[in-house]
């Protein structure tokens, strides 16, 4: 899905190398082999300890990266920034709108997608109409809103 957005928004740019986007999508939760295995496979919602631990997942991942002399800064920064949030909400900078990667936003937008629509120990997964639905009305400002609307017209 991040490969498609990309397509339809970058069509025309020579400025990001979609072999590596498709790296940094495909690696963007690489720091979770990081995490604890009792929080990573743990039924139910995690304490705010666990969340704490969980959430140093993308700066792991990119140091792992990093360490290894592996990918180009974009691919890296796609896995640094995933969890960034348009309004400042994310993390683990909590950075604003364009200080967030564009190739980052569109990981952002497309693992939330995947992640509502999964089901869970402790909820089920929504359909593609109530995911769409749920992030425009209930996570609206997290998203640069001509980014998500790209990604509905993808969808679509």
């Amino acid at each position: 899905m991040g490969l498609m957005l990309c397509k339809a928004l970058l069509v025309n740019s020579d400025a990001h190398d979609l072999r590596e986007a498709a790296s940094g999508f495909f690696l963007h939760d690489l720091g979770k082999v990081n995490i604890r295995a009792e929080v990573i496979n743990k039924q139910g919602r995690l304490t705010d300890d666990e969340m704490f631990h969980m959430r140093t997942h993308p700066v792991k991942g990119y140091k792992l990266l990093e360490k290894a002399g592996e990918m180009t800064d974009e691919a890296k920064v796609i896995i640094l920034q995933h969890h960034e949030r348009f309004d400042g909400s994310g993390y683990p900078k909590q950075l604003k709108g364009d200080e967030i990667h564009i190739l980052a936003q569109i990981c952002s937008i497309t693992d939330v997608f995947d992640a509502l629509m999964s089901g869970r120990s402790y909820k089920k997964g929504l359909s593609s109409f109530d995911t769409l639905q749920f992030m425009k009305t209930k996570m609206a400002g997290e998203f640069d809103k001509d980014l998500f609307a790209a990604f509905v017209q993808v969808l679509h």
